[in-house]
């Protein structure tokens, strides 16, 4: 399965997990029912009221808990105690990881994610978030440390296949589902630990009746407590068993794809062997449990395990018998840009999406070293990513721009923004966008209100001439994705049922490319004919504006994965009439699978 398909997988997955839960929800309501059955004589009141209440209970705290984890994968990273990487103050090893991240989300056109650092011995990482746009890598202080950069970057692979095949949004899912299940043992542990003996603490001094009486209400709130603690037990042995029905043969194929992004096998086979001699890990957060499928290997111990058999993950990687594999692991060992693109190079770029492999690799490679490393260090800081940013989009006929950054810009900021925009100026025009990707997390890192002025003067600079070119829009969406809340809706539609949008879309995609209205109806006429939108009308060129593009995409977005692909491969036939792909339209063409959350890889190099 490609990209698109995995998509659409993973969002039919959920029901699996739904049913999952909706059935251990019962049967936890049969353990806590039918001893108070038992003892009421079956009272309706008694057993309703009981059942009503384990519903209560349940339901809600899974729906606060996807709600605290509603803003991206940087809240499951902070939650498990991780800390984003600063490249401003990272060491070597640090950065190494921050390389192979950067290279990996460049070459499969995916936004580049923050990393996060837990420390903790062990040999792990997990990617989380909603989507592509808000996803997060995380690795141990052990995996930095102990791991070689072939090994580091299979590690890093299954990660990102992870947030390919679509497990991410599952995997945030199944935290909610999870705490849900096990709020029970945790209300009866509160009460065990906490309230109970506050109440006994309290009366064993005032001696009274009275406080006789709160004495043995403090000694049945510990009883009760212990009643739900073991009702707790059940809900984590169906946590954990949900946790491993939903991911171990996810963690094959994730293995699986590594290889294939990296060829070479040795490379996570080495990471693997080396996690099967370390001691479980000890200095994750206490919620590691609850995200013990979320990790590149098991985060801590549980009854069922949420990952498969280290040995037979070895043996398959390394195409080996899994018998012949020791119980102690062995030491492991420690161009310039193009104007042009081939058709069947952007054909394959998007039949690949959110894929890494060396060929796209090698490209990010080549474009992030084509960067000058004042840019490079400028855009890990998060004050002088947003001068970068600024100087991508500057043109100097515009004398407007200079009062607008005049007035917005301290005497430092200036300062530091006409150091940059030289260098920024003399960049190849390919590696505008990789470097927008490359920013992306320090932008994160901006307070909601330096966001929203970083946006406020971004727009104004860009609407300063009255009027917003192609590559200022491809900018501002791409820039608007990076920094917009994860979507958590589902993609149900269908490209028919949205025949203009997509119409839009292909009108501007078809002016951008050709030299004249006909050819460019042509163009259009193309990419609707392989799209399955015969008989659309071709959009006037005045009708192509930002504000309709924009509105067009956000109902796309609705498509179902595979529908986008259809939508991704009439784009491709539209541009390729002429059997060329110029950079400005591949940077569109870009640009749309970042809005629609379908990576491209980067173009050749």
């Amino acid at each position: 399965m490609n990209f698109y398909e995995h998509q659409d997988r993973a969002q039919r997955r959920t029901k699996i997990i739904v049913f999952l839960f909706i059935a251990a929800v019962f049967c936890i309501i049969a353990i806590v029912g039918v001893p108070i059955g038992i003892a009421t004589d079956w009272s309706p009141e008694a057993v309703g009221g009981t059942t009503l209440a384990c519903l209560l209970i349940v339901g809600i705290a899974t729906l606060v808990k996807l709600n605290q984890l509603r803003s991206g994968g940087h809240v499951v990273a902070e939650m498990l105690g991780g800390t984003q990487l600063d490249r401003s103050e990272s060491d070597r090893a640090e950065r190494r990881v921050q390389n192979i991240v950067e290279e990996m989300a460049i070459a499969s056109g995916m936004p580049v994610p923050p990393v996060y650092i837990i420390e903790d011995n062990s040999i792990n990482a997990f990617a989380a978030g909603w989507s592509t746009s808000d996803a997060v890598i995380g690795v141990t202080r052990g995996c930095i440390e102990t791991l070689n950069r072939d090994e580091l970057q299979g590690v890093i692979a299954h990660e990102f296949s992870h947030i390919s095949h679509g497990d991410m949004r599952i995997n945030i899912r199944l935290i909610g589902v999870i705490f849900g299940i096990m709020v029970l043992g945790i209300t009866g542990w509160i009460l065990v630990r906490y309230v109970g003996p506050a109440l006994l603490r309290s009366t064993s001094r005032s001696g009274s009746k009275e406080g006789a009486g709160a004495a043995g209400i403090g000694l049945g709130i510990i009883l009760f407590g212990l009643f739900l603690a073991l009702c707790g037990a059940i809900g984590s042995f169906f946590g954990r068993l949900i946790q491993a029905a939903v991911s171990r043969q996810r963690e094959f194929l994730a293995d699986a794809s590594a290889v294939q992004f990296t060829r070479n096998p040795d490379g996570i086979g080495g990471a693997l062997r080396k996690i099967g001699g370390l001691t479980p890990a000890t200095g994750f957060a206490k919620d590691a449990d609850q995200c013990n499928h979320m990790f590149f290997s098991q985060a801590v111990k549980a009854l069922f395990a949420s990952h498969p058999p280290i040995t037979e993950r070895i043996a398959r990687v390394e195409g080996i018998d899994v018998s012949t594999i020791p119980e102690v692991p062995h030491a492991a060992s420690s161009g310039g840009v193009v104007s042009h693109f081939s058709a069947q190079e952007v054909i394959s770029s998007v039949q690949d999406a959110g894929v890494v492999q060396t060929q796209y690799i090698e490209r990010a490679r080549s474009a992030i070293g084509a960067i000058e490393q004042t840019i490079v260090d400028a855009l890990h800081s998060s004050w002088s990513a947003r001068l970068v940013m600024f100087a991508l989009i500057r043109d100097p006929k515009q004398k407007e721009q200079e009062d607008i950054l005049a007035k917005s810009l301290s005497a430092q900021e200036l300062k530091e923004f006409n150091l940059l925009l030289p260098f920024v100026e003399k960049s190849d025009e390919l590696t505008r966008l990789p470097m927008v990707d490359i920013a992306a997390p320090s932008l994160q890192r901006l307070s909601p209100k330096q966001r929203k002025d970083f946006q406020t003067i971004l727009l104004s600079l860009i609407q300063s001439d009255g009027q917003v070119d192609r590559f200022e829009w491809v900018f501002l969406s791409v820039i608007r994705k990076h920094l917009a809340p994860p979507r958590r809706t589902m993609s149900k539609a269908k490209l028919k049922s949205l025949a203009s949008p997509a119409a839009m879309v292909l009108g501007m995609l078809s002016y951008c490319g050709q030299a004249d209205e006909e050819r460019a109806k042509e163009a259009f006429q193309h990419g609707a004919g392989a799209s399955g939108l015969q008989g659309q009308t071709f959009p006037n060129v005045r009708q192509c504006t930002m504000k309709n593009i924009d509105d067009a995409l956000a109902k796309l977005d609705s498509l179902r994965f595979v529908e986008k692909e259809r939508l991704l491969q009439a784009c491709v036939a539209c541009v390729t009439h002429d059997d060329k792909i110029t950079v400005s339209e591949a940077e569109t063409l870009r640009a749309i699978g970042h809005v629609l959350d379908c990576p491209i890889p980067l173009f050749g190099l």
